[in-house]
This record gives C-alpha cells, sequence and structure tokens, in this order.
C-alpha cells in the first residue's frame, strides 16, 4: 500500500470516532505530515464543532507551513456553524492536500478543491475513494434523496424464527450479541418499529449496556392500535414520533390526546382503509426532520414492508444456535420473486460474538422492483 493509502485510512479510523455524534455531518478525520513524520491528528467530534481539519492544526506542534494534510473528505469553502475549512488551510501554509473523496454537498462540491488549487497548493483526490464513500454512505444518501440510510436489524434462530410458539423475542441472542446490536443504535439517528412489536414485546428502545446517543424512537402504526400504556410511551427522557394515518388518528383522538400529553410527536399521513404508509412517505418525512440513518428493528410486517418497497440499504441479521420451530419466520411478509428478482445480498460479513453470528451485508434489489 503506498504511503498516501496508509495515510488516508488513518484519516478513515480517526473519522469513525465520531460515528453517532457528528449527524447529519459527515464523519471526517485528519492527519498532517511534515517531512516524513506526523505531527497533527484530528477528527469532527460532535456536531457544531471544530471540523477534523481544524483539530488537527491546532494539534501540531512545531510550524506545519510546507506539510501535507490528508482528510477522508474535500475540505468546506463554505459559511455553516464553522468558518470555511479551505480558508484555515491556506493560512496555514499547508502546501499539499490529500483528499479521499469529494463532497457530496452542493455547496461544496469541487469548489474546495478549486479554492486550494487556486492558492497555489498541490491536490490529489480520490485516495481509497471506495472506502470514503462507504464511511459516509448515510450522509451522502441523505444529502442525495432526502431520505436515510436504512438498515433492517433482525434477531432470529438457526432456523429463521423471531418469536417461540408464546410470542416471546426475549432473548432469543446472546450479551454479545445485544451489546452489539445497542451500540448500532448509539451510531444511528433514529430506530423503527411497527406497533406489533409494540403490542408483543412492549420494548423501550433505549440505548442500554453501552454508552451512546439516544436515537430518536419512531413508531409506525397506521391504525393507532398501541396501547398508552406501553413502556416507551411512559418513557419522557427521550422523545418518541408515532406515524399514523388521518383516519386512525381522528378515529382513535382521545388516545392520540393522551399520547400526546405525553410528549409524543405525530406524523400523520392520507393512508388507506387497512392503515398502509408508503414506506417511501415515512422515510422522506424522517429525512426531513434531519434522520440521515435509520435502523429498523421490527417485526416482520414492518421488515417486509421496507424490503418489498425497495427502501432497504443493509441487513443486519443476528442468528442464535438455537432451533425453535414454529411459523413466527423473519421474512415470512417478504413477497415471493422468481430468482432472477431475488434480493441480494453483497458485500457479506460474518461476525462471531459470543455464541452467535452476525451477518452484515448490504441489499441489493433487481431494477425491477423497488
Amino acid at each position: 500500500m503506498k504511503r498516501d493509502e496508509i495515510l488516508m485510512a488513518e484519516c478513515l479510523d480517526l473519522a469513525a470516532r465520531g460515528r453517532g455524534a457528528v449527524s447529519p455531518n459527515p464523519m471526517v478525520g485528519a492527519v498532517i505530515i511534515r517531512r516524513g513524520k506526523i505531527i497533527g491528528r484530528g477528527y469532527h467530534r460532535k456536531f457544531g464543532g471544530p471540523h477534523a481539519e481544524v483539530n488537527a492544526i491546532r494539534s501540531c506542534r512545531g510550524p506545519v507551513r510546507g506539510a501535507t494534510l490528508y482528510v477522508n473528505l474535500e475540505p468546506c469553502c463554505h459559511h455553516g456553524k464553522t468558518p470555511p475549512c479551505t480558508e484555515l488551510i491556506i493560512r496555514s501554509g499547508i502546501s499539499r492536500v490529500v483528499v479521499g473523496m469529494k463532497d457530496p454537498n452542493p455547496l461544496v462540491s469541487g469548489r474546495g478543491l478549486r479554492a486550494l488549487r487556486g492558492a497555489g497548493l498541490s491536490v490529489t483526490s480520490g485516495v481509497l475513494s471506495k472506502e470514503c464513500e462507504k464511511l459516509n454512505e448515510a450522509f451522502s444518501k441523505h444529502l442525495s434523496t432526502g431520505q436515510p440510510l436504512v438498515t433492517i436489524k433482525i434477531a432470529q434462530s438457526a432456523d429463521g424464527v423471531v418469536a417461540d410458539y408464546r410470542g416471546s423475542a426475549r432473548w432469543i441472542t446472546g450479551e454479545a450479541a445485544r451489546r452489539d446490536g445497542h451500540r448500532r443504535r448509539g451510531e444511528s439517528d433514529a430506530i423503527l418499529v411497527g406497533a406489533g412489536t409494540i403490542t408483543q414485546d412492549d420494548p423501550l428502545l433505549t440505548v442500554r449496556h453501552i454508552r451512546g446517543r439516544q436515537p430518536l424512537r419512531v413508531v409506525l402504526d397506521g391504525k393507532l392500535s398501541v396501547e398508552t400504556g406501553a413502556r416507551i410511551f411512559k418513557d419522557r427522557r427521550h422523545p418518541v414520533v408515532l406515524v399514523t394515518t388521518e383516519r386512525a388518528f381522528v378515529r382513535h383522538r382521545k388516545k392520540a390526546s393522551v399520547l400526546g400529553r405525553r410528549g409524543v410527536t405525530f406524523i400523520i399521513f392520507p393512508g388507506d382503509r387497512k392503515g398502509s404508509i408508503p414506506v417511501r412517505n415515512v422515510l422522506i418525512a424522517l429525512g426531513r426532520r434531519g434522520v440521515s440513518s435509520l435502523i429498523v428493528e421490527g417485526g416482520p410486517a414492518t421488515w417486509g414492508a421496507f424490503l418489498n418497497a425497495g427502501s432497504a440499504d443493509r441487513l443486519l441479521l443476528y442468528t442464535a444456535p438455537t432451533l425453535l420451530g414454529g411459523n413466527r419466520k423473519a421474512f415470512s411478509y417478504l413477497r415471493g420473486r422468481e430468482l432472477h428478482a431475488a434480493v441480494k445480498l453483497k458485500n457479506i460479513l460474518l461476525t462471531i460474538l459470543g455464541e452467535d453470528v452476525l451477518l452484515s451485508a448490504d441489499v441489493k434489489f433487481s431494477p425491477r422492483i423497488g
């Protein structure tokens, strides 16, 4: 691996430290070298805070004039919550900048690189570009489509069952898998479940087992069938958004009033007589609220709705070494498809978590579906 790639890989490692803390901003890391030695490192630590380039320059001991800056995302050149990074880079005397990928933000894309080149700096771009794009795929999708990156998260037995014959899903997987799931919750902007999961499991949907940011909790309930006594509605420490239909909201106005007094925010759609709400409309509404990454945790009807709509980007499939039998299958609501139109899993990674196995993969749909 060339030196530029080695140092860009370090930028990516630094950038990832901001996961779950910088959204809706991208994760960015920066490294500064001078005369072959690293003299500064930094990353974007929290939304609204200094950018990675600023933190890296501030960390330097000694002069940075003539140094090379490595950064995984094109430096910003516009005034936002912070001043343009390009101006600081130029003033600092850095002579070369190595960039992983262009910023997909139209306010920046290419302009930051042109500003640096126009000031006489040497600029190299596209180093480990695929890896850089993968790190900030949620940021890029939200920026380009207005919708969050969607991850389907499932815990199942080895025979693909998500609850025992009594309907209980606690706990199919072990402690290590649950801790990993909570870590991923803390890295996401929002977590979504359907009404069935609230009724059957009565979850809090909070981040536990680890230290992490609490995501927005979203309940998809087109019929407004949930009970006001559910634990999620009693916990006022963290916000809840309930997505429902006009018909259900009017029909159950007393229940809606009780939930509203408990701090629940409603997103209301026209819907149909069955209480169905197009998944795309839900994602657009959440995107407008600044949600760039969403975990869909249950249950099978909700997973099926997202997959059938072609609205899933990633899959996290936690599998326990148990056999439960029965018909409570994880993908029982996924519409049957011919082989050529099957939902494909790409870039598969298998991870052992205690006695359980995590399969993580990108979800790819046939052009003719979703």
